[in-house]
C-alpha cells in the first residue's frame, strides 16, 4: 500500500495524482474559497447596514418625541 502512495497512485484506482492536479486542486479550493468568503462578506455588510438603518430609524423618532 505505501509503495502506491509514494508513486502517486490511489489503491484500487489508475489515477495518479501529479504535481499538476495538486496545483488543479489548489486552485480550485482557493478560488471557492475566495468566492464563499465575497459572499459571506456581502451577507455580513447587509446585516450590518440594516441594523444601523434599524437604530438610526430609532434614534430620530425618540429624539421628535421629546
Amino acid at each position: 500500500m505505501s509503495e502506491f502512495i509514494v508513486l502517486g497512485l490511489i489503491p484500487g484506482t489508475h489515477i495518479q495524482i501529479t504535481f499538476v492536479l495538486w496545483m488543479l486542486l489548489t486552485v480550485g479550493f482557493g478560488v471557492g474559497f475566495i468566492v464563499w468568503a465575497v459572499h459571506r462578506a456581502h451577507i455580513v455588510r447587509d446585516w450590518f447596514i440594516g441594523f444601523r438603518l434599524l437604530m438610526l430609524t430609532r434614534q430620530r423618532i425618540s429624539s421628535d418625541l421629546n
